[in-house]
């Protein structure tokens, strides 16, 4: 009976395969969720069910073109009048674009030192009729999201 000897090469590789797919199906999941049925997920702030001032305190004011000319610097900028206390505050934006070959835009994160939840970046988007979603999560009242949606003339992806 011929023995196989693992060589250092052999359990590097091996290792790296694990672990990469271990990384991509937990990074993976959170996505499929939402797009499944993102109300399952998150608090949607166009709920009717949920009390009038907790939906108005985690309202987004999302400001994205209509018709964005070049799908490479698509602009976004995203603000709340949320309170920025040690015990109540917004942690976190994500953005994420289900129509585009990179869905997740980015999260950026915050902490009560920031004393304002207010965030202007650029995002690379895929050309077409799309849209994102934004995603705060409340140190409190946990994660809420609003979807926007609007045109790319140009794709640049």
């Amino acid at each position: 009976m011929k023995r196989e000897v693992l060589t250092r090469r052999g359990f590097l590789k091996a290792t790296m395969v694990g672990l990469g797919s271990v990384a991509l199906a937990t990074l993976r999941l959170p996505d499929r969720a939402l797009a499944e049925d993102p109300a399952s997920v998150f608090n949607m702030l166009d709920d009717t069910s949920l009390p009038e001032e907790l939906r108005l305190e985690h309202t987004m004011e999302v400001r994205l073109p209509l018709i964005a000319q070049d799908g490479a610097n698509v602009p976004i900028i995203i603000g709340m009048t949320h309170p920025m206390e040690p015990d109540h505050y917004i942690k976190s934006f994500r953005i994420v674009g289900f129509n585009d070959p990179i869905v997740n835009k980015g999260v950026y994160e915050f902490s009560p030192a920031n004393g304002e939840a207010y965030l202007s970046t650029q995002m690379r988007m895929d050309g077409g009729d799309t849209g994102v979603y934004v995603i705060c999560e409340c140190s409190q009242h946990g994660k809420w999201v609003s979807y926007h949606s609007f045109k790319v003339s140009l794709g640049g992806c």
